[in-house]
């Protein structure tokens, strides 16, 4: 009787420690996702953010400009073409076309609203 009793504290010891450090594991793998997540929002490339804004603002531009709207998508379209300005200065042969497109849509914008 002593033996199985033994035997099963000796079960019971193991199967906590095996618990325990499958918890320590997880919970220290957590703290590196974290950590990871953490840094790659700290060192995100500039043009990233840049990229977003100007997408943001031609959408926006584009919204207005569709509900009639044109003095704000005016707004909206010299922020897109700014940005996209940035974009094509800080990464030298890409983003041209996006640039020339938000021009032609500001000079569209700016001809409805001298029209309207």
């Amino acid at each position: 009787m002593n033996d199985v009793l033994m035997k099963l504290v000796s079960a019971a010891i193991t199967g906590g420690l095996i618990a325990l450090v499958g918890y320590a594991s997880v919970a220290r793998r957590r703290r590196q996702v974290a950590r990871a997540e953490a840094g790659r929002t700290s060192t995100e490339d500039p043009t990233q953010a840049l990229l977003r804004q100007a997408e943001s603002a031609d959408r926006h531009r584009d919204d207005l400009a569709a509900q009639g709207r044109f003095a704000e998508a005016l707004d909206h379209a010299r922020a897109a073409v700014d940005h996209w300005t940035a974009l094509t200065q800080a990464r030298v042969g890409r983003f041209q076309a996006e640039r020339q497109s938000a021009l032609r849509r500001l000079e569209e914008l700016r001809s409805r609203a001298g029209s309207s």
